[in-house]
């Protein structure tokens, strides 16, 4: 996967398919990537939420494959 740099406000993200930290950025980030005016709103550039958001996804159905194995 590329590495991508942004500038979101004063802070520099480097962004590798990296899903979120909290529910709350990943709430944000989601948000970010379907609203481009919520985007700018608060200084995300929308393809940066949308690859958080892509990448939330991902980790949801790797933990959902993770309890289906336990069982």
């Amino acid at each position: 996967m590329k590495r991508r740099r942004y500038r979101a406000g004063l802070v520099e993200l480097m962004v590798k398919a990296m899903p979120s930290k909290s529910k709350a950025q990943a709430r944000m980030m989601a948000a970010a990537a379907h609203n481009p005016e919520f985007a700018k709103k608060v200084g995300v550039p929308v393809a940066v939420a949308r690859d958080f958001n892509q990448a939330d996804k991902g980790k949801r159905l790797a933990e959902a494959m993770k309890k289906m194995e336990k069982k």
